[in-house]
């Protein structure tokens, strides 16, 4: 079984406990000024609001400064960066200047190699062609045939091998000239 109390019927709420009822406030003496009614914590209130505002406006300020120290720094640390990054570029136009000209060197040394080489096969080629001419000559003469139009295959072989031999030198000496830029530099 439960203990608990039966609750009270449903209706308009009971009469107050009897007993003496309770005292009015004393009544204030005549002249004397009248109670205070929390006029004192206006004061306290207004004091911490002013404390809190100027904690907050010391936060700020502190962040404030904080934020354009580290600003300039930044901006000075960047110019620095860039001052050295500029120097870095004058550096590398002036390398590249010079890898440039050598480069240019270089080509002229490769372009006039490669023209002396054509040219000195050209000279060895046609040397052959003189030597199987001769040869032919000497055949025709051991066999007792007529040389003479033979003879004339001969000398303008020869006069072609003098030719393209004399531009295989001038070829070769514009080689040995474009080394010798290329060493003195």
């Amino acid at each position: 079984m439960s203990t608990t109390p039966p609750a009270p019927p449903p209706g308009p709420p009971s009469a107050p406990p009897p007993g003496p009822p309770s005292a009015p406030p004393p009544a204030a003496a005549p002249g004397a000024a009248p109670p205070k009614s929390g006029g004192g914590n206006i004061w306290l209130i207004l004091f911490i609001v002013a404390g809190v505002l100027f904690v907050g406006a010391l936060i700020f300020a502190v962040i404030s400064f904080t934020g354009k120290s580290s600003a300039e720094d930044d901006k000075d640390k960047a110019q620095k960066e860039l001052a050295s990054t500029k120097k870095e570029l004058a550096s590398t136009k002036s390398d590249l200047g010079t890898s440039q000209g050598a480069g240019q060197i270089l080509g002229d040394l490769v372009r006039t190699g490669a023209k002396s080489a054509d040219d000195l096969k050209a000279c060895t080629d046609s040397g052959k062609a003189v030597q199987n001419q001769a040869i032919d000559v000497l055949n025709a003469a051991q066999a007792g045939t007529d040389v003479n139009p033979r003879i004339d295959g001969l000398n303008a072989a020869i006069n072609q091998n003098e030719s393209l031999c004399n531009s295989s030198q001038q070829s070769y000496q514009a080689f040995v000239d474009a080394l010798n830029k290329l060493q003195n530099k």
